[in-house]
């Protein structure tokens, strides 16, 4: 699943290679998927795409934003996507729900994974895009201090039910962050994924903003996780903490086995003698 980290770095892949490549061909897809989130009908992508040149791309929490030039930008990601470049036609795979080819003979594919974003629009509808259209406070701005976050605690009222994973991930949120880095997040920060979020001291909340800053920082210098893919088909570096390769393995600071359950619509990893 594309999160800060990949999003980063295909987009910034995606400049370096295609900016400036004329498309000569563009396809919505060959494969119908109910969960590929597109922006109109195919012979609309076809003909908006023909003859434009890609621009600069940019990532945008959990999004990648290309620009299509002149007038218009594809919107991907959100969710699970393998987005590839390939040198020639000899990589390219059987099903894909985008297409791009480009003068030169080299293209561009998404393959949309479980679920995803693969939108065509204006640019000057961008502003109020639903998912690119309302850019936050990133974990890597400057902005994003333990000020920050401690006023975000601060907003929860003193009765609501909502756990430190529903926080994070979802309301309010740390823009860019989903269920894969988490897990080390909250590791990190000695927080189990179901404690109450009004129920967190000061210290905590502190160690919540710093152990995000960290992970993120660390994943972005990674080219992102070992279990996702880049522009190359290239895995990244960063090696999570835990995941679904060490349950039932020795935590690393205590050497509790680690422990799986289900919660929040997805996988939830923790030490149980570490996180409370």
């Amino acid at each position: 699943m594309i999160e800060l980290p990949e999003a980063l770095t295909i987009a910034r892949q995606m400049t370096a290679e295609l900016r400036g490549k004329r498309i000569v061909r563009g396809l919505r897809g060959n494969s119908p998927h109910k969960f590929a989130f597109y922006s109109g009908e195919p012979e609309q992508y076809a003909g908006i795409l023909e003859g434009r040149t890609m621009g600069e791309t940019i990532g945008m929490g959990s999004m990648i934003v290309a620009a299509i030039e002149p007038g218009h930008a594809l919107v991907l990601g959100g969710g699970g996507e393998r987005i590839l470049y390939h040198p020639t036609a000899a990589t390219l795979p059987k099903k894909h729900h985008l297409l791009l080819q480009f003068e030169d003979d080299s293209y561009l594919t998404v393959s949309v994974q479980g679920w995803g974003c693969v939108q065509l629009v204006p640019q000057e509808q961008l502003a109020t895009h639903s998912f690119a259209g309302s850019p936050r406070v990133s974990p890597l701005d400057a902005e994003f201090t333990a000020d920050y976050v401690r006023q975000l605690f601060a907003e929860v009222p003193a009765e609501d039910p909502r756990s430190i994973k529903h926080f994070v991930i979802s309301k309010p949120g740390f823009w860019g962050v989903a269920n894969g880095y988490l897990q080390d997040i909250l590791f990190l920060a000695k927080l189990h994924p179901r404690r109450r979020v009004v129920e967190m001291k000061a210290k905590e909340q502190r160690a919540l903003h710093k152990a995000t800053k960290t992970v993120i920082t660390q994943a972005v210098k990674a080219d992102g996780r070992d279990t996702e893919r880049d522009l190359y088909n290239q895995p990244g570096r960063y090696v999570r903490i835990l995941d679904s390769r060490t349950v039932g393995r020795p935590c690393r600071e205590c050497g509790t086995v680690i422990e799986k359950i289900s919660y929040l619509g997805g996988a939830a990893y923790f030490c149980p003698s570490c996180q409370v």
